[in-house]
């Protein structure tokens, strides 16, 4: 009969051996909080919180919002909400818990396949790869709660090396349902892995028998999956689930070119392509561009004169191969414990290393190629890393205290600049965002101009009131708890999920009456601008709606534009035919013309669509005037309406350039100057959006005359078309008192408002 004093000292034991792993959650959450609930994500966890406020709602994914993912997390997070009150700062908590337990997981299996030491180190190493994988575990993801439920199908897998109960394998295959529901492209790496592992112990066990095994973990994961598609089929969405979870999958693969991994060469210069601004948003870690967008990295000594950078980012992508390729070799060697004492820890190690693998290979094998697709996944390539060095220095400790002392000073240096990394994230945003459903501090720019923004909505329009936020902006929709008029206009990628995408939304805006539209000029540097992949969506809003309030509070950061409704355009025609036509020079001096080639006049005047006006744009010159003139008979009480803007693709060119645009018209009488101002919205908040210009032309009656539009910019950067625009040159019928236009903003000529 067993004693109550020995039934306290194994309950004593078993404490005393699960209280690290609980210390280590507790550490991992304390660590957290100062900067839980600093940034803001208006794609990424916007469209999260986004939907799951739908489900929890009563609505429906693939049905009210298109999504590529399978529904797992979503659904997660609406059961949170419907609990308690929906916020961004309630999803936040809910990251940091599963981060927390992600790492006392990974701390137990490193002490079972090395060392508390090792396991120490690797908590270390844990917390610092949770600021260098930002934004994932900052924001909600699926990525993360999938990857959660992977690592914890792993240990019930080991748990079932140990006592092969058929219950701890049936949760395993549980778990890993779970873990497809959340991400199935995780899911077919975690299928890869878990069942070669099942395979190989099944095998190698006296008595194993492999079709029982597997079938003891997959059936509890079809049953997840089973349950799902039912739900799916009795609501009628079977088949949107297929089209948009699979099919969608391989349609944007095979039609859009989504990054590769960076050349490999050259390594010991400067790569090109890891500089651009497409390549830094693409290959770098995304804290550096979040906290000084890059500043402190790109004025470094280290990054102008060197290509030390360019090396580390390089190993970054590259090193991971021969690491899987040394412990392939390792395991091999290591086969003969599957029959030993150390079956069970040889069986845990390839569980980790197959995982590590599968993942490894999907990243390889599938798109986007880039930092933040791989650093979500290196934690598996850590771990190994970390058991790697363990077992090659346990049998010579002077060595591991000798490498120890090398790797202290650069290890401290790299501790101490993640800790200023955190520490930055945490100063910088530093502005609540206003609101119930906030919760979570931004950058004070940003925070206003997502707070303007959410005010505008709500004030706009009614509750049930659909609203359009593009292009991949719905944090708007969550904040203001307002819906989209079509589950594809949450989020207009730049591959269409259907055929006819923009058609359905637009046929949505019109059936829905929709009379706001928030438009966000901040788009990803490595993504075309929408203009160019949903050319027809943007050709409707440039006919059917105008800027009406810029929310812009800052040089950087997000911008963004509240659109409204048009009416129809005044009486009167366009200046100029569909093809830009007249006289095209250069001036360097007055009177110093040097004619533009025919063959060059494409580069120099087009018509183009901009937000949110047809436009003639005029390449400027910088060294003198681009000169378009126009003849013109002046007809009966006539004045020329125009606007001159620089298209916000511009606003952030560096350096910095202004645009001089002038209007002059020359008779039999001679040269009259009718317009002329300076925009420099690099510089200045005030000269981004249009300035209307109207100029009567009656005192010119009868007479033929030229109009000569011409533009200058400060210095070569702002060569280009972007840089010069006039809206869409009309001439309207002369209305009373009306004279020439210094130049007004949308808001001062249309409301008399002040942009916020």
């Amino acid at each position: 009969m067993v004693s109550d004093r020995s039934i306290a000292r194994t309950e004593h034991r078993g404490w005393r051996r699960h209280a690290p792993t609980l210390l280590v959650a507790l550490l991992t959450l304390g660590i957290q909080l100062p900067f839980l609930d600093r940034f803001v994500s208006f794609m990424d966890e916007g469209h999260l919180l986004q939907y799951a406020d739908l489900l929890a709602g009563g609505g429906e994914v693939y049905r009210d919002a298109t999504i590529y993912p399978l529904p797992g997390a979503f659904y997660l997070l609406s059961f949170a909400f419907q609990i308690f009150e929906p916020s961004i700062l309630l999803a936040r908590w809910i990251v940091a818990l599963e981060f927390s337990f992600f790492c006392a997981l990974l701390f137990s299996l490193l002490r079972r396949l090395s060392s508390t030491r090792t396991a120490a180190l690797g908590l270390l190493v844990l917390l610092l790869y949770r600021i260098w994988v930002f934004p994932h575990w900052h924001i909600y993801s699926y990525s993360t709660t999938a990857l959660l439920l992977l690592l914890l199908t792993l240990v019930t897998l080991v748990r079932f090396f140990d006592h092969r109960g058929r219950g701890t394998l049936a949760l395993a295959g549980f778990l890993y349902g779970l873990a497809v529901l959340c991400k199935q492209d995780y899911g077919a790496a975690g299928l890869l892995a878990f069942c070669a592992v099942l395979v190989v112990e099944a095998r190698s066990r006296p008595g194993g028998r492999v079709l029982a095994t597997l079938s003891g973990f997959l059936l509890p994961a079809a049953a997840v999956g089973g349950l799902t598609g039912l739900h799916y089929l009795r609501v009628g969405l079977l088949g949107e689930v297929i089209q948009q979870t699979v099919l969608n999958h391989f349609v944007g693969m095979a039609s859009f070119e989504y990054s590769a991994l960076p050349g490999l060469f050259p390594i010991l210069s400067q790569d090109p392509t890891l500089r651009d601004p497409a390549g830094v948003f693409d290959y770098w870690p995304g804290i550096l561009l979040t906290v000084d967008y890059f500043h402190a990295v790109r004025t470094s000594w280290l990054y102008r004169e060197t290509a030390i950078l360019d090396g580390l980012v390089k190993a970054f992508y590259y090193l991971p191969y021969p690491l899987i390729v040394a412990g392939g070799f390792r395991l091999l060697r290591r086969r003969a414990e599957l029959a030993g004492d150390r079956r069970v820890p040889f069986l845990a190690e390839l569980t980790l290393y197959a995982l590590a693998a599968a993942l490894l290979a999907l990243f390889s094998l599938n798109r986007p190629q880039d930092y933040v697709h791989l650093a979500v996944l290196y934690w598996s390539l850590l771990c190994l890393a970390l058991v790697y060095l363990h077992d090659l220095f346990r049998p010579h400790p002077r060595l591991a205290m000798l490498l120890l002392a090398l790797l202290l000073i650069p290890g401290a240096l790299a501790t101490a600049y993640s800790a200023e990394l955190a520490w930055q994230l945490r100063s910088a945003h530093s502005e609540k965002v206003p609101g119930p459903r906030a919760g979570v501090r931004a950058r004070p720019e940003e925070a206003r101009a997502l707070a303007s923004a959410v005010e505008y909505v709500r004030a706009q329009t009614a509750p049930e009131e659909a609203v359009t936020v593009l292009p991949y902006h719905p944090l708007v929709h969550f904040l203001a708890e307002r819906r989209a008029p079509h589950g594809s206009s949450y989020i207009v990628w730049p591959f269409p999920e259907y055929p006819d995408r923009e058609r359905r939304i637009i046929d949505a805006m019109e059936e829905q009456d929709t009379r706001v539209v928030i438009y966000a000029f901040t788009a990803f540097p490595s993504y075309p601008p929408p203009e160019e992949y949903a050319p027809e969506l943007f050709a409707y809003l440039v006919e059917h709606f105008e800027i009406d309030r810029l929310f812009d509070h800052g040089l950087l950061g997000y911008r963004l534009a509240a659109l409204r409704r048009e009416p129809e355009l005044p009486p009167g025609r366009r200046l100029l035919p569909e093809r830009p036509s007249g006289e095209l020079w250069w001036e360097r001096a007055r009177g110093v013309r040097t004619a533009i080639p025919m063959v060059q006049r494409e580069d120099f005047v087009a018509r183009e669509l901009w937000p949110f006006r047809p436009v003639l744009a005029l390449r400027p010159s910088a060294d003198g005037w681009t000169v378009l003139s126009v003849p013109l008979r002046v007809p009966r009480d006539a004045r020329l309406r125009t606007a001159v803007g620089v298209h916000p693709r511009a606003w952030h060119s560096h350096p910095a350039t202004w645009t001089r645009f002038r209007l002059e018209l020359v008779s039999g009488r001679g040269r009259e100057l009718l317009f002329e101002r300076t925009l420099d919205p690099g510089r200045r908040l005030a000269d981004r959006g249009w300035f209307e210009v109207e100029v009567p032309l009656d005192a010119w009656t009868g007479e033929s005359v030229a109009l000569e539009f011409s533009t200058s910019s400060e210095h070569i950067g702002g060569e280009d078309l972007l840089h010069g625009g006039w809206a869409e040159p009309r001439l309207t019928p002369l209305a009373p008192a009306q004279g020439a236009g210094e130049g007004r903003t949308p808001l001062e000529a249309r409301s008399g408002a002040v942009a916020d």
